[in-house]
């Protein structure tokens, strides 16, 4: 009990109180005078009831002084008295309100804190290589030495608008859903700086955005989808093995009564496949890549969608995780299934169902 009670004592002995205030660096509490105002000390120039202290001239006079929420005791020195008062009253404002912000990190910039959020694992390979990007390309060169505590809405506002102004390579208008994926990345970056207590609001919530264009979606039809497939099958056939059917000129083909050209009948090949599944399940093409043989259950026609394959920079096609969220069983015609069968033949559960190459 003795020792409990002697660790609480020196726990209260080296707590420091939640207090603030100035002193003068260059004069000590001590009198120049007695009681008898007979001198004890020599006088300075500045001031003539205190005694010099060892720093007098040296630096500036007056320090600010305050205890953070740590118990720490902080200070900042200033030229005058009113000016030190200013620094400690905000500063006890500010540890009043919860808005205090330590200043050791109070200079970490832009670039420290996106560098730090950059290292959290994000799921989708895709989504983290176009975020990357988007801070490379347009937040870095705007905001990256600017220390985080000094980024301010209005300015935040400003980029947003000289971003969709001039913001493209070519210092031309940039797409709106370019500039509003820029601003969503920082957004997050600040959301972290947030977590880790440099700051303690977000600048860029509440800031205008450029609206997207609307557009009217646009849907083939089963016919129009079939004809896309047929014209797959018939290029893939007909080409040379090796050549790129894009360069390769489209040769005339006959036309209907209506003037719709006739595609000739041509063997199934992938390429087709991949169109009459895209068509019918609404997949997105990188997570078609991805499918592997034990993920495609013919018998219930589903497919699993699990990962999917992305082209990041420097590294070419890398297959991940969808996106969050994302993973889900989706059905697929009857037709679908025989063609499926074939694709898969021979093929391991690990394989890939289209085999993933670039170009």
């Amino acid at each position: 009990m003795l020792l409990h009670l002697s660790t609480q004592s020196t726990q209260r002995q080296t707590k420091r109180n939640g207090r603030a205030g100035v002193i003068d660096r260059w004069h000590t509490h001590e009198d120049l005078v007695d009681e008898n105002r007979e001198p004890i000390h020599s006088a300075c120039e500045c001031r003539t009831t205190k005694k010099p202290s060892a720093r007098h001239g040296k630096g500036l006079q007056y320090q600010a002084r305050w205890v953070d929420d740590n118990g720490k005791e902080q200070g900042k020195s200033f030229r005058t008295k009113a000016e030190a008062k200013a620094c400690a009253d905000s500063e006890t404002a500010k540890l009043e309100t919860g808005r205090y912000v330590d200043p050791a990190k109070r200079g970490t910039t832009v670039a420290e804190i996106a560098d730090s959020w950059a290292h959290r694992e994000f799921k989708a390979v895709g989504t983290r290589t176009t975020y990357l990007t988007l801070v490379r390309a347009y937040i870095l060169p705007t905001w990256g030495s600017t220390p985080i505590a000094e980024v301010k809405h209005s300015a935040v506002a400003r980029w947003v608008t000289t971003l969709a102004a001039t913001g493209s390579k070519t210092g031309t208008t940039l797409a709106p859903s370019t500039v509003r994926q820029a601003h969503k990345v920082f957004s997050q970056i600040l959301v972290s700086a947030m977590r880790d207590g440099f700051i303690h609001a977000n600048p860029a919530d509440h800031v205008p955005l450029p609206r997207l264009p609307r557009k009217t979606p646009k849907f083939l039809t089963p016919v129009e989808v079939e004809r896309v497939a047929c014209a797959a099958d018939y290029r893939a056939a007909t080409k040379r093995p090796g050549s790129r059917t894009d360069l390769k000129p489209v040769a005339e083909l006959p036309t209907d009564d209506d003037g719709v050209p006739v595609i000739p009948p041509s063997t199934p090949t992938t390429n087709g496949l991949i169109v009459r599944l895209l068509g019918a399940t609404g997949l997105r093409a990188g997570e078609l890549s991805g499918f592997r043989v034990g993920e495609i259950d013919l018998v219930n026609r589903k497919l699993h969608v699990v990962e999917g394959v992305v082209e990041v920079h420097k590294l070419g096609l890398v297959v991940g995780e969808t996106n969050p969220h994302q993973e889900r069983w989706v059905p697929f015609r009857s037709s679908l299934v025989e063609p499926l069968r074939v694709q898969i033949a021979d093929k391991s559960q690990m394989s890939f169902c289209i085999s993933v190459s670039k170009g």
